[in-house]
């Protein structure tokens, strides 16, 4: 699985917000400054504060994301996404990547086990920009994990509605059922241990801009 987390660099791009000079501003080129350090504390500090002091701006939201997403932090980097998309306007293509919001978002529902989001988040992404290889390759692979869970689900149904009633004095049937059962637990157990370590290879590279 691929990630990219990108941050937006108001520096680079100041002439697009003439007239924003001001306590966001400083904030979010505190953030920046920190991220270019690799102290991701601090961005997500100054992020955060940026959203204080402009809920409304979807971009705080997404830089903090970013932040959150890089700390481990995946339900919180999700929620901070989905804020990002909320707060959307006809404008936010200027400053975000909105094909990127979704791609992020869906690494983040990836790593908390939500693969029904990731789907669809990559699906959004995927919507908006379709040659996206990477959002192609997660989107693969998160309906690979989502079929094998199914599967799984089926099996122990399927191995619980077919073991046979056994009788206290009959002695060998429960003997049979026990060795049934630790069957069953050993083959979920190689099933569990195959979704990990695919989920572990975790969705590929962040996105930087």
């Amino acid at each position: 699985m691929r990630n990219r987390c990108l941050i937006c660099f108001f520096i680079l791009c100041a002439t697009t917000f003439v007239g924003w000079i001001g306590g966001w501003t400083r904030t979010m080129n505190a953030g920046h400054e920190a991220y270019l350090q690799g102290d991701y504390n601090a961005a997500q500090i100054a992020f955060q504060e940026a959203t204080f002091q402009k809920p409304d701006h979807p971009v705080a939201y997404y830089n903090l994301g970013t932040m959150l997403y890089r700390s481990g932090r995946f339900g919180e980097a999700g929620q901070a996404f989905r804020e990002a998309l909320a707060r959307q306007s006809g404008k936010t293509e200027r400053t975000l990547n909105l094909a990127h919001i979704y791609y992020n978002l869906g690494n983040a529902e990836f790593k908390t086990g939500d693969l029904g989001r990731a789907i669809d988040a990559y699906r959004h992404s995927l919507r908006l920009n379709p040659q996206d290889t990477d959002a192609q390759h997660n989107l693969a692979l998160a309906l690979r994990l989502a079929e094998q869970q199914k599967d799984l689900a089926q099996q122990r149904r399927a191995n619980k509605n077919a073991a046979p009633q056994t009788k206290p004095d009959d002695i060998g049937e429960a003997e049979a059922l026990q060795l049934l059962k630790r069957f069953s637990k050993n083959e979920n157990r190689l099933r569990q241990k195959l979704l990990q370590q695919q989920r572990k290879s975790g969705p590929r590279r962040e996105k930087d801009w």
